[in-house]
């Protein structure tokens, strides 16, 4: 019995070994032919007799870093312990396009932070850090992990993007009653600002005209009442003959 034993765990270690040997072999980088179903597009990095993918966001980041032809866009600095992007626009329309199905500095930023990344350094320059993530050392990109919050974290965070996109939401709904509102007054004031300038326009024409009339009937008071000052009689006071003064004649 202890023979057989012996047999079926020596047999089982064979097969393990053979086993774990073919799944390497399947899940190595060195295939290139991609259409073989060998072929693991990924690179792969054993540790402890186990395989471990290098995630591909961090590979891609260390390759763009590693590329000395795009260094003066991003690169390490000068410890090699923080990598800088120095052109944000460049690095946005060439760079991430080139590696990543988008040109989002913000999505890039937020899969950093998503693996534990830092910004450090000066509020206005976008430089990172991660202490398993530094010049030279790709092999301690395998232990990198992501960021996997709980299930309570994860409702946290739902609804507080929840709550802030409803109360963005709102706030631009108001904003847009707001501008419609202003646009409304707007229009009420230049139509006011209209009337009031056709009012002015009408008054000024009424008052030329009211003076006009006023030159005119002043003009024939003037000459009426010269005309009859010139005459020097009764008749030109509008008197009756007898209502005349009497001549009385002369004294010697």
């Amino acid at each position: 019995t202890q023979s057989t034993w012996g047999f079926l765990l020596k047999h089982f270690d064979s097969s393990r070994i053979s086993l774990r040997a073919n799944m390497n072999e399947m899940t190595s980088p060195i295939h290139s032919n991609p259409n073989s179903w060998q072929y693991s597009q990924t690179p792969t990095m054993r540790i402890d007799s186990g395989t471990t993918q290098i995630p591909a966001f961090l590979s891609k980041t260390f390759d763009i870093l590693d590329d000395p032809s795009t260094n003066h866009i991003v690169g390490w600095s000068e410890s090699g312990l923080t990598f800088i992007i120095y052109d944000t626009a460049t690095f946005c329309s060439q760079i991430l396009p080139g590696h990543f199905k988008h040109n989002n500095l913000a999505s890039f930023v937020r899969q950093l932070n998503i693996y534990g990344f830092q910004k450090v350094g000066n509020k206005h320059m976008w430089e990172f850090r991660h202490e398993k993530f530094h010049k030279g050392g790709r092999h301690e990109l395998v232990e990198i992990k992501r960021k996997t919050p709980s299930k309570k974290d994860w409702g946290h965070l739902d609804e507080t993007d929840s709550q802030r996109s409803e109360a963005i939401l709102t706030e631009l709904l108001q904003l847009k009653q707001r501008q419609e509102l202003l646009e409304m007054n707007l229009i009420q004031v230049m139509n006011t600002n209209d009337s009031l300038w056709n009012d002015l326009v009408a008054c000024k024409q009424q008052q030329r005209e009211i003076q006009d009339n006023l030159q005119k009937v002043l003009y024939f008071l003037m000459t009426t009442y010269s005309q009859e000052g010139d005459k020097g009689d009764g008749v030109s006071m509008g008197l009756n003959p007898e209502q005349r003064p009497v001549q009385q004649p002369p004294i010697n």
